[in-house]
């Protein structure tokens, strides 16, 4: 009988290529690393998006810069000065003690304060980007009640200096704004540029009360003032009052309620908002009045945000953050497309699916800032499903399996897109999503060793 002759060096080699080549394990193997190696144009597309916002935060912040950004008002309240008598000890006992005069500053809050203001938003372009803008017509009345005396227990020898105390409205940003006359107790008074204090407002303006008779101990100041003010993107103001009653309305259609306070009634509509805040000083973290830089009044702010309604950097930055998910559930497809064809994939094969859906990001974002998101999401959808099912054609030949390729795909992006709708409840049905996939992977996976041998 002949001898069995051992098989050759170069068919043990074929024997082995042929091995590796239809290994399950290999070829899991190699579609990780295309996914790790995927990570880096997703990287690239995630510094893509942040400075395509940036350029649009510099192209609003340059048209604000022109016609007044957001706007925060202050006041109004009363600045008076105190002066303090200190004697200073002599630094010898045969020289004469002197007397130190020093100058404080008391802000005093109004007793009761109410606001009311109509905004008019218009939509300015600067190339690609949308910006905010706004006119308003602002009213502000309420009182001063000022005290008999004024309790300044830090000081031990002072006294408040009443004739020469002002009013001071503070104003973020003083471009577009007019208002000459602030009427108090019916006395029309002139309004000068600048404060004299910038601890509570860093800009703004001020009405002396030097022509006020009726400014003694005990007194209440009624006043009035109504302000035209531009600005962009919000609206805010501070609750010096002991009482604060605040009504703002604008035709638009999605405000954002901003601040420390929420309005205790609000109406929005499909054109127009009406909001109402009521606060008094107990919900705040400050006094009637203080000396100098007692307290602050930072952070218990409230006002309204007119900003646009889709903001596609946002969205297309949620969008990708689930694109590790959308380049697994593309290679699991076309996996699967290749068990059941039988028809063996290239590795590089593999690279090009996966680069079509990583490049859906980048259309996305194109499209986005010319048509909006919803109509570049399905127009982007469209072209990938469509380009992975001809190219999913072009390697197995068979139409059954690219519908069905391009089908899941297709039920993916359908999926991801209402999951970016459902902002509150993303996580909740991302997480069912993925679970009952992770269910059917599994059942398919189920028999894969018995169909293999």
């Amino acid at each position: 009988m002949p001898e069995n002759t051992p098989p050759s060096p170069a068919s043990r080699f074929a024997c082995l290529t042929e091995r590796v080549r239809h290994s399950l394990t290999v070829k899991l193997v190699l579609i990780g690393a295309i996914i790790l190696l995927l990570q880096i144009p997703t990287l690239m597309i995630y510094s893509l998006i942040a400075e395509r916002q940036s350029n649009r935060n510099q192209a609003v912040d340059e048209i604000s810069r022109k016609w007044g950004s957001a706007q925060t008002v202050t006041g109004p309240f009363l600045s008076i000065p105190v002066r303090e008598k200190r004697l200073r000890p002599a630094a010898q006992s045969t020289m004469p003690v002197t007397e130190e005069i020093r100058f404080h500053q008391l802000t005093f809050l109004p007793e009761t304060l109410n606001i009311t203001g109509k905004l008019d938003p218009e939509i300015r372009y600067r190339g690609l980007y949308q910006a905010v803008l706004y006119r308003s017509e602002i009213t502000i009345e309420g009182e001063f009640k000022l005290p008999a005396e004024f309790r300044l227990s830090r000081l031990a020898n002072a006294q408040t200096e009443l004739q020469d105390a002002i009013l001071v409205i503070g104003i973020s940003d003083l471009k577009g704004i007019s208002a000459e006359t602030v009427d108090i107790n019916g006395v029309e008074c002139k309004a000068i540029p600048g404060i004299p204090d910038t601890r509570l407002a860093s800009s703004g303006f001020q009405v002396p009360l030097t022509a006020l008779k009726d400014l003694k101990p005990g007194a209440t100041l009624k006043f009035s003032l109504k302000l035209n003010l531009n600005g962009s993107s919000a609206l805010s103001f501070y609750p010096l009052g002991r009482t604060n009653t605040a009504r703002l309305a604008a035709n638009w259609s999605s405000p954002s309620f901003t601040g420390e306070f929420l309005p205790a009634a609000r109406e929005v509509t499909d054109t127009s908002f009406n909001a109402e805040w009521k606060i008094t000083d107990m919900n705040r973290n400050y006094p009637q009045s203080w000396l100098d830089d007692e307290f602050k009044i930072a952070g218990s702010e409230f006002g309204v945000g007119l900003h646009i309604q889709a903001n596609v950097y946002q969205q297309t930055m949620r969008a990708i953050h689930y694109s590790v998910l959308f380049i697994i559930f593309s290679m699991l497809a076309f996996l699967f497309a290749e068990i059941l064809s039988k028809v063996w994939m290239h590795p590089l094969q593999y690279l090009m699916a996966g680069l079509a859906v990583v490049l859906f990001y980048t259309l996305l974002l194109a499209f986005s800032e010319h048509l909006g998101f919803q109509c570049a999401y399905w127009i982007t959808t469209a072209a990938t499903v469509g380009l992975l099912g001809l190219y999913c054609l072009l390697i197995f030949r068979r139409k059954i399996v690219a519908a069905a390729v391009a089908g899941v795909m297709a039920l993916t992006y359908i999926l991801l897109y209402f999951m970016l709708q459902l902002e509150d409840y993303a996580l909740l049905t991302g997480s069912i999503v993925l679970f009952l996939l992770l269910a059917l992977v599994m059942v398919l996976t189920g028999n894969i060793n018995r169909s293999r041998s």
